[in-house]
């Protein structure tokens, strides 16, 4: 009786794993292109453990790398369309914005716009809306989205124009941000004059304009590990280098000049030292 009772729940069990796993295929594919493949899809599929993360969640990146590599992910369209990625998270709408514009940016979309933006209960959901022949890669924007701190519960093609992704934020990381620590005195250079620091100790950092020639008038923001505003500075007063304190919850900062960031494209000289 014992066995019939555990066969009975490893059977329900593997029955609800292998649904879940194909439901989401099905729905990655659409209907149609589903059905034609389906002996395929279930040979590839075949170990269905693999493609579960370690939470039972589906692990969508590994699930579509599959598909895409075996040539069942169509990602052209069938015309210029303007293609609507919705993202959902649990986050600071600010945080949510900045790394999906660095995501699109930083995989070939240089003009999108945010069509709707919701935030409601702590949950954020954008729709940004691109001029495009393809889908956004699934794989590329999961591994994007990984590099930035966030893991993905779902993907949902709701429409083959309209893909919605349900992300978790882990660990907010900026990718251009620069790592400090008490001790260090670094050189930074970026053409566009805006600069973003890391920091996990509390001190003062001295900022220094390498070309003194040309003054500059600063905005500095601090934020803690969810983006939110702890202080900023902003004055029109000229100066060629300032002194910040950084207080406990103090994750970011992010450097610039107030009316003109080329003025910093030069470059800024970092120190940072205890109080």
């Amino acid at each position: 009786m014992v066995k019939k009772i555990v066969c009975s729940l490893y059977l329900s069990f593997t029955c609800l794993f292998s649904n879940s796993l194909q439901e989401a295929i099905e729905n990655l594919l659409g209907y149609e292109a589903y059905q034609l493949n389906q002996n395929f899809i279930h040979r590839l599929f075949d170990r269905q453990e693999s493609f579960y993360q370690e939470n039972g969640a589906l692990d969508y990146y590994t699930i579509t790398k599959v598909l895409k590599e075996n040539g069942l992910l169509v990602l052209n369209l069938s015309k210029p369309t303007d293609f609507a990625l919705s993202i959902k998270a649990k986050t600071n709408p600010i945080f949510l914005i900045r790394t999906i514009n660095s995501v699109l940016s930083s995989i070939g979309y240089s003009y999108f716009t945010i069509s709707k933006a919701k935030h409601s209960q702590g949950e954020v959901e954008l729709v940004f809306s691109l001029a495009t022949e393809r889908i956004v890669d699934p794989v590329i924007m999961l591994d994007e989205l990984k590099k930035r701190g966030f893991i993905t519960n779902r993907i949902t093609r709701e429409q083959s124009d309209y893909w919605l992704y349900e992300v978790q934020l882990i660990e907010p990381i900026i990718s251009n941000a620069v790592a400090i620590a008490q001790g260090d005195q670094i050189e930074l250079k970026n053409v566009s004059g805006e600069y973003w620091l890391k920091v996990s100790q509390i001190g003062t950092i001295n900022i220094t304009k390498k070309n003194s020639r040309i003054q500059w008038n600063p905005r500095i923001v601090l934020y803690d590990k969810n983006l939110q505003i702890l202080g900023m500075i902003a004055q029109n007063d000229f100066i060629i280098d300032i002194d910040v304190e950084i207080l406990e919850q103090t994750a970011f900062i992010m450097i610039t000049d107030l009316n003109n960031p080329s003025r910093l494209k030069s470059g800024l000289i970092i120190t940072f030292d205890q109080f």
